[in-house]
């Protein structure tokens, strides 16, 4: 390379540099659509903390926007489509990452169209009762379950969503037959669950809490290998007989594939920000969740993790959906 050329490519080089400063700096410079593919009172709740934040951040209005149905698939299409600016996020739960495996007519895909921005929460699942179910620990649900093989309904915020899965796991670990019933979110499912349409599900605390609150609702076990630190008395699905069950529900932000680095790398910035706050902190905990941050490089590292691991659950069961 001649020495004009060189010079040129430092030129080009810096200007780029100068460029991806203005666009993020500039950023936003309009509102924000946050999009849920779920039914609002779910998977929201956080996001809305999260939007109204970063409204606050921003001096921008962060609209958090529902598309439901097809266990989010619809919101996915709508924001893999949205331009490459920054100005239309998806709230990314690892329902998406069951999604890549389950729906083989997908309209995107998970890694090609989209940029990871950051995880922001995790939850532990819970394993929830009806009230008037006659089981008070899990033990007691276990032997009333197996007493009624066959008989007992579990709902899930849709088919092939995490709840749906963590209860075709504990079928599948359990040797217990059940039919899941499906709704279009976790509003919805918990709705039917408090109505005792269904008689048990797995899901977020998040989602669960008011009702366990009122006493509508009863939490027997949690999913993940180790107790959760918000209800240290509840045992894991583990200790209570069924070995290697171990999962969680997480919260991410991902941006259109193709939006510029810089405005990636705000976007996490703040959100990191946000989540350091003690009083962020203090409000997802109480809709029972765990602040927990990651970058963009590392929720990328999460998504492929996820993804595998919930493939190999997927094709040991032979599910498969088209979309």
């Amino acid at each position: 390379m001649n020495l004009f050329a060189l010079k040129l490519l430092r030129v080009f080089a810096c200007l780029l540099g100068i460029c991806m400063g203005m666009t993020a700096h500039a950023y936003p410079d309009k509102p924000v659509r946050l999009v849920v593919g779920f039914a609002p009172g779910g998977s929201d709740l956080s996001a809305r903390l999260l939007a109204q934040r970063l409204s606050e951040i921003w001096g921008q209005a962060v609209v958090v926007e529902n598309k439901p149905g097809a266990a989010g698939n619809i919101g996915a299409d709508f924001v893999a489509k949205a331009p490459a600016d920054g100005h239309t996020l998806l709230l990314l739960v690892n329902s998406y990452t069951i999604n890549t495996t389950l729906y083989k007519n997908l309209n995107w895909d998970l890694i090609r169209d989209f940029a990871p921005v950051s995880r922001y929460a995790n939850s532990p699942m819970v394993l929830v009762v009806n009230e008037k179910l006659p089981a008070k620990t899990f033990a007691e649900f276990l032997a009333y379950a197996k007493t009624n093989n066959g008989k007992l309904n579990y709902g899930s915020a849709g088919t092939g969503t995490a709840p749906h899965l963590a209860g075709e796991m504990f079928a599948l670990r359990s040797g217990l037959s059940m039919v899941h019933i499906p709704y279009k979110g976790s509003a919805p499912s918990v709705t039917a669950l408090v109505a005792d349409e269904v008689q048990f599900s797995f899901g977020a605390m998040s989602a669960f809490d008011s009702m366990v609150k009122a006493g509508r609702l009863r939490p027997l076990a949690v999913t993940t290998a180790t107790r959760f630190g918000r209800m240290p008395e509840i045992p894991t699905v583990i200790e209570s007989g069924i070995a290697g069950f171990d999962a969680d529900i997480w919260y991410g932000i991902v941006a259109p594939a193709k939006t510029p680095a810089a405005i990636v790398k705000k976007i996490s910035d703040d959100i990191a920000k946000v989540v350091a706050e003690p009083e962020m902190q203090a409000k997802l905990r109480d809709r029972g969740l765990e602040p927990a941050y990651l970058d963009s490089a590392k929720t990328s590292e999460l998504i492929k993790q996820d993804v595998s691991r919930w493939k190999e659950i997927i094709q040991r069961l032979k599910l498969t959906l088209d979309e």
